[in-house]
C-alpha cells in the first residue's frame, strides 16, 4: 500500500519562495506517546515497528488509560517508572498523554530532541470533532506547540470493538520515510498531521489506499445522561461514523480510506474574523 501525503498538505503554512528543508538522512530519533496507556496492544505495535526499521525509539505512555483527556496536564510531581528495566527506553508516566510527552521532551530528552514525535497507534478513529477530546490528538498538537514535527495515529474499531494496528504501523512507518525525505517540511509549529486507519470488514482486508482530507465538522459521537441513582448520572453514547462532508475525513475513512490531515495547534481566529472581533471590542468600549 503506497503511502503517498501530498505535498501541499505539507507545505501549507510555509513560504513557496523559500527553499524546502534538507531532506533528513539515516535512523530517526523518534519519541512516541499515545493515551492509551504505555503498554497498550497500539504503541507496541508501532513501537516495534518504528524500531525494526532502524529508527532510535523512545517510548513514554501513561501508566494507565487515559484517553479523552485531551492536553489536559498536571503541575505536580508525578512517578515515572521504567516497566521493561533500564536497559529499554521505556517510561510509564502516573499522568495525562501531555504529561508523557512533557516528561519525554523535557526530561527523557532534554538538551536532545528527537527529530519526529508520533502519538499512538490509538484504538479507535479520531476524526471531525473527536479531534478535540482526543489525548492521542491532543499530545500531537503539544508536539507542534513546541516546535516539533508531529503526526497522530489512530485505527479504527471493527463491529467487534477490534483494530487493525498492523495496517496502521506499516503506514507509520511508510510516512515516516515519506516525510523525513521532505525534511519535515510545514511540521512543527505551524500544525501537525492526524491520520486514521480504516477497520478490516468482511469484505475488505486492507485499507483502500491514502488520502490527504479536510478534517469533518460535527461530532460522530453524541452522547446524553439518565439519573441512574441518587446522586449518579450514567452517560449513553452513539457514534455516527459519516458525519460531515463526503470528502472530510470522517466519511472517506468509514469508506475504507487511511486518511491524513492538516491540523493546526494554535488557538487562532483567521483574520477574516477579525471584523467582527474589532466590532464587539468596540461595543463594549462605549
Amino acid at each position: 500500500m503506497a503511502a503517498v501525503v501530498g505535498a501541499g498538505l505539507l507545505t501549507a503554512c510555509s513560504d513557496d519562495s523559500a527553499p524546502g528543508p534538507s531532506p533528513v538522512t539515516g535512523p530517526l530519533s523518534i519519541l512516541l506517546v499515545n493515551d492509551d496507556g504505555w503498554d497498550a496492544p497500539g504503541i507496541t505495535s508501532v513501537y516495534q515497528a518504528l524500531t525494526k526499521a532502524g529508527h532510535r525509539v523512545t517510548l513514554v505512555g501513561p501508566l494507565e488509560n487515559q484517553s479523552g483527556r485531551s492536553m489536559a496536564t498536571d503541575v505536580t510531581a508525578m512517578e515515572v517508572t521504567r516497566p521493561r528495566g533500564a536497559d529499554a527506553p521505556i517510561y510509564a508516566v502516573d499522568g495525562t498523554p501531555v504529561d508523557a510527552l512533557n516528561v519525554g521532551l523535557f526530561g527523557v530528552l532534554a538538551g536532545d530532541p528527537p527529530d519526529l514525535v508520533v502519538s499512538g497507534v490509538n484504538k479507535g478513529a479520531n476524526v471531525a470533532a473527536n479531534t478535540s477530546y482526543s489525548g492521542t490528538v491532543g499530545a500531537a498538537a503539544a508536539a507542534a506547540e513546541a516546535g516539533l514535527p508531529a503526526v497522530a495515529v489512530s485505527a479504527d474499531t471493527d463491529a467487534q470493538g477490534e483494530s487493525d494496528f498492523d495496517d496502521a504501523s506499516r503506514l507509520v512507518v511508510e510516512m515516516v520515510d515519506q516525510l523525513a525525505a521532505r525534511g519535515f517540511e510545514g511540521l512543527g509549529r505551524a500544525g501537525f498531521l492526524n491520520v486514521n486507519v480504516p477497520a478490516e470488514t468482511a469484505s475488505r482486508r486492507e485499507p483502500r489506499g491514502v488520502r490527504a482530507v479536510p478534517l469533518a465538522t460535527g461530532g460522530p459521537r453524541t452522547v446524553t445522561y439518565a439519573q441512574s441513582g441518587p446522586t449518579t448520572w450514567t452517560p449513553s453514547f452513539t457514534y455516527d461514523p459519516r458525519v460531515g462532508r463526503p470528502s472530510a475525513d470522517a466519511e472517506q475513512l468509514a469508506d475504507g480510506w487511511s486518511t491524513v490531515t492538516w491540523l493546526t495547534a494554535a488557538r487562532t481566529s483567521p483574520s477574516s474574523r477579525q471584523v467582527e472581533v474589532d466590532d464587539l471590542v468596540d461595543a463594549l468600549k462605549r
